[in-house]
């Protein structure tokens, strides 16, 4: 498992330090990217928790997804595996629906093909009642 994506041994401030070193960034670039001063910047660094749109941005600019660390909250976990247990039905539903459709496109294209031979029937009949009169 990387060593980010456990929240309970992680403090996100002490994560989002470790990223901005590991990156090579600047204190200044960083800070001013996310809207702060370098001291707020430092003080993200001692908390555990930080403002969403912050956590946004320097999501953006460390290229990782740092709500990860929220996972392991029970309430934001809890919305997830509600999100993903739903699916299944959904998807079930969505391929009956598909394979409705796709009988439905079949059907349509034999009638598609029974009306063009019928078609070409009539008017071979119509051109051969034309030329014997």
């Amino acid at each position: 498992m990387d060593k980010y994506n456990n929240s309970r041994t992680h403090h996100l401030g002490n994560v989002i330090r470790e990223l901005v070193n590991a990156g090579d960034f600047n204190l200044k670039d960083v800070a001013t990217y996310i809207d702060v001063s370098e001291e707020e910047l430092e003080k993200i660094y001692d908390s555990s928790s930080i403002d969403v749109e912050k956590l946004i941005k320097l999501s953006e600019l460390l290229q990782h997804n740092l709500f990860i660390y929220y996972l392991n909250n029970r309430v934001i976990s809890n919305l997830f595996e509600n999100h993903v247990n739903g699916l299944p039905p959904q998807i079930r539903y969505l391929i009956e629906q598909l394979e409705t459709k796709n009988d439905q496109i079949a059907q349509l294209k034999s009638l598609t093909e029974t009306l063009r031979k019928t078609i070409e029937i009539l008017e071979t009949k119509e051109f051969l009642q034309n030329t014997t009169k």
